[in-house]
């Protein structure tokens, strides 16, 4: 286990646990933060002996979502350009590596650290999550967060759930494919198991269906069919290349 920047860095058996470590600012994502899980994020993504990795958070809840106190310093325009790219990077990050990333939800996960959640390829939440992009209650527009819910939720839904800022629980959310725990299930079990699963399929496959899947949801249908086909030809051959080395 390694620490550094606000962030716990835990890896057992292929599954790299990366930790918010901020208890005392309900895990806020500062610069500091943010630079280190998106590196951290990217690393994990480069790194052979990871085969999945973990998001989760210490303390109360999974992340309040950007630090407030350091936005409120904000008042040059260089300033909160580099603050915005930093913070589209991290929520980009998950998407950008071909392992899977499990977001591991309880207690809070407010505006970007939500959308952090959604950003990953499964979102596990306690059934005591409590969920929302409160920007609207701080006069802030939830700017970087709407691509990534607009996706998963479609405009009305997500219009609903970001225009009048009001917290909600995992199962009010409407979103599809957030995974909820029953009451009283703790998220940490579940997504161990989903990642022990996950690492036990062979490292390439996965990563072939998590880019087959990330360029259909990113382009229309007759491309991503193009894409699908000439993965199935290359899958197929590959299968016949293992067959003729195991006679």
């Amino acid at each position: 286990m390694s620490r550094d920047h606000r962030l716990r860095v835990e890896d057992a058996g292929g599954v790299r646990r990366l930790v918010l470590d901020r208890p005392e600012a309900r895990n806020a994502l500062d610069g500091t933060l943010v630079g280190a899980l998106t590196e951290a994020i990217a690393a994990a993504g480069a790194d052979p002996a990871v085969r999945v990795v973990v998001l989760a958070g210490t303390g109360g809840g999974f992340s309040a979502g950007a630090d407030l106190k350091e936005t409120a310093r904000i008042t040059d325009a260089a300033v909160a350009a580099a603050h915005a790219h930093r913070m589209r990077r991290l929520l980009e990050a998950p998407g950008e590596i071909d392992k899977p990333v499990i977001a591991e939800v309880h207690g809070f996960a407010l505006g970007a650290g939500f959308a952090l959640a959604l950003a990953c390829d499964v979102a596990v939440c306690a059934a005591d999550a409590r969920l929302g992009f409160p920007e609207m209650r701080h006069a802030v527009v939830p700017a970087l967060v709407v691509p990534g819910i607009v996706r998963r939720a479609g405009p009305l839904v997500a219009f609903d759930l970001l225009a009048n800022g009001r917290i909600f629980t995992a199962a009010e959310a409407r979103i599809p494919g957030l995974v909820v725990l029953p009451s009283g299930a703790d998220a940490a079990p579940d997504v161990a198991r989903r990642a022990t699963e996950l690492a036990g399929h062979p490292t390439e496959l996965v990563a072939e269906v998590k880019r087959m899947v990330r360029t259909s949801d990113r382009c229309d249908l007759a491309h991503a069919l193009d894409a699908a086909e000439q993965v199935n030809v290359e899958n197929r051959l590959r299968r016949a290349r293992l067959t003729r080395q195991e006679e």
